[in-house]
């Protein structure tokens, strides 16, 4: 048969310049007014200039703070009548409407609605179905409420100033996810169901899927005026990320980065001024983006193209430069075989050994991208642990001594003990978030291969590894996991396997074997550094891109037993060991630039 290709060709755009990375790209974020008091999952309206902040968590039940922004500082407002969390947005700082959210006590979704007249909150008229962690856009006058929970669902309300009313409903039913526009021009994006990427446009009446981001991510902040111009930026994806992307009505694209990884943010503006504000872990910071407006040749991974003026087939794709790794602030407490969570800066480390001094940690420290601080200790000291999650959301499991099969849950200031392991394991791999975790492999009572799923309760056996072995670490996700190296008893071991959410398999091997390893990033995009032997620790590094490893640039100083945290391009090498009995303070930062190029495939 014949394919339909060979019929009627593919079509490939044609333009008189090079896609560039417009206006926006060049970009930046800097600091904007402390706000007065820290919040977070809080409701957001108006411009960078006039904005405006209003209920959010702490506390639980929800809070009923509003604030006013000018341009550089916050002033305190008045009350919204009902406090509540994660509520749903529209309008201006004048002119405001906060809908739904999470109430009371116990915690409910809710439908009250209040609309800001710029010095008061007057209850109006309640939406249809309670809901929190919803999408709001529009006006004060002229609103859209899109999904939310319970559960995730796909819900659509219309506010035409004095009730809602139902709506079409969308394709994807979300929660924690953010919206921009206008009641006939409006975009959605991101969100709690995997992939977290999901973007559709409203017209007024219906949903059209589109592009999704490049990072999936939910809990994140956003800003636009309508379906072809928007900005989304921060949230949790496989961790607190300070990625920010622009929307052109067609594609999204990666801009500058927030300077501070956070998420339950709060957002508003366009995409070209906008505001983001609160959020964890900077409760109180803002941070303004401004860039020029983008155009519809602006360059994406992946894109090809003929160059009418040079008459050259193009390709764009994104090119890594070489990446390095620079001195960050000692931990306080010098340890090995600790476990860490979170990002370059925002990481969290945790448990671990001193050999000759009170061995066996309790000892949790946070890093805020340049100095460690010490916060509350595990309920159980243990080494050779698996943790997995953020430096606000965490888990810590497993280990040595009595707390082999115990999990505990970091809630940013707390550790509580939750459900143990089904099998006690020392030196396994782990990572994930704090609601959707696999521990991989470890030490039972010899080699293991046996891998948990944690579901955010509980832990369930699922499918072994190919290879038993412990000294081990990994990366990545529930769905799209990595393991690599280890010990399996008799041998150390350079296999790497990956984890596709039901079963792994087995991929290129490290170029040198190892274990007591560290291991940052995802299943395609990962690093593994350091380990053993030799005794002291080795300097070697080597980066994965989901298909071989390459040899890059060692670590500064040589050492083993350490934990890894962050990604393939922005980790924290952790403490470690430089000798068999001797720990070290010293915390690394690896970093890789990268950019999207316009590459030369043909010329006529």
């Amino acid at each position: 048969m014949t394919a339909y290709k060979t019929i009627k060709g593919f079509t490939v755009q044609s333009l008189a310049t090079d896609p560039k990375a417009a206006g926006v790209a060049s970009a930046t974020w800097s600091s904007g007014g402390t706000m007065n008091s820290a919040t977070r999952t809080a409701g957001g309206a108006g411009t960078q200039g006039a904005a405006l902040s209003f209920g959010g968590f702490p506390p639980a039940a929800g809070d009923n703070a509003t604030e006013e922004y000018n341009g550089s500082s916050w002033t305190a407002g008045n009350n919204l009548n009902t406090g509540r969390r994660h509520p749903g947005q529209a309008g201006s700082q004048t002119s405001a409407l906060a809908f739904g959210g999470a109430t009371g006590s116990p915690v409910a979704a809710g439908t009250q609605t209040e609309k800001y007249d710029g010095t008061n909150w007057t209850e109006v008229n309640e939406l249809n179905t309670a809901r929190s962690g919803l999408a709001g856009f529009g006006t004060q006058t002229a609103a859209v409420a899109a999904g939310g929970n319970p559960p995730s669902n796909n819900a659509t309300e219309e506010w035409g100033g004095t009730n809602w009313v139902t709506g079409n409903t969308m394709n994807t039913g979300r929660a924690e996810f953010r919206g921009a526009g206008t009641l006939t021009s409006g975009i959605v994006f991101g969100g709690s169901v995997s992939p977290n990427a999901q973007t559709e446009k409203y017209n007024g009446t219906s949903w059209t899927e589109v592009s999704d981001l490049n990072t999936g991510r939910y809990a994140l902040g956003g800003s636009g005026t309508s379906d072809s111009s928007a900005l989304a930026f921060g949230g949790y994806g496989t961790d607190v990320t300070v990625n920010t992307e622009a929307w052109n009505g067609s594609a999204w694209t990666e801009v500058n980065n927030l300077a501070t990884a956070r998420s339950d943010i709060g957002g508003t503006g366009t995409q070209t001024l906008a505001l983001a504000f609160g959020g964890q872990p900077s409760g109180t910071a803002s941070e303004e983006f401004t860039g020029a407006t983008i155009d519809d040749t602006i360059k994406n991974e992946g894109q090809v193209y003929y160059n009418t003026t040079s008459n050259t087939l193009k390709l764009t794709k994104l090119v890594f430069g070489t990446g390095a790794w620079s001195s960050g602030g000692n931990v306080n407490t010098a340890r090995m075989t600790s476990a860490a969570s979170g990002t370059q800066t925002a990481g969290l480390v945790f448990g671990g050994d001193r050999y000759n001094a009170a061995p066996v940690q309790a000892l949790t420290e946070k890093y805020n991208g340049t100095s460690w601080t010490e916060v509350n200790d595990l309920n159980t000291a243990r080494a050779g642990l698996g943790g997995s999650g953020t430096q606000t959301a965490a888990l810590a499991f497993g280990g040595t001594g009595p707390g082999a099969a115990f999990t505990e849950s970091w809630d940013g200031t707390n550790w509580t003990e939750v459900n143990d392991l089904n099998a006690s394991a020392t030196y396994s791999a782990g990572f994930g978030t704090q609601a959707a975790s696999l521990r991989a492999a470890g030490y039972t009572t010899a080699a293991s291969a046996t891998t948990e799923l944690w579901n955010g309760t509980s832990w369930t056996e699922v499918n072994d590894l190919n290879t038993a072995r412990y000294y081990v670490s990994g990366c990545g996700s529930t769905t799209a996991g990595l393991v690599v190296s280890g010990f399996n008893g008799s041998a150390i071991t350079p296999q790497a396997e990956t984890w596709n959410g039901t079963s792994w398999t087995e991929v290129a091997d490290v170029n040198t074997a190892r274990f007591f390893s560290g291991t940052a990033g995802t299943q395609t995009l990962a690093i593994t550094f350091g380990g053993r032997p030799p005794a002291p620790g080795r300097a070697l590094n080597e980066s994965w891109n989901g298909s071989s490893w390459t040899e890059v640039a060692d670590l500064a100083t040589a050492r083993a037993d350490l934990p890894g945290a962050g990604t393939g391009t922005l980790a924290l090498a952790i403490s470690g060991a430089t000798a068999p009995a001797t720990q070290t303070a010293v915390t690394e930062e690896w970093t890789v630039p990268s950019s999207v190029n316009n590459l030369t495939v043909a010329s006529s």
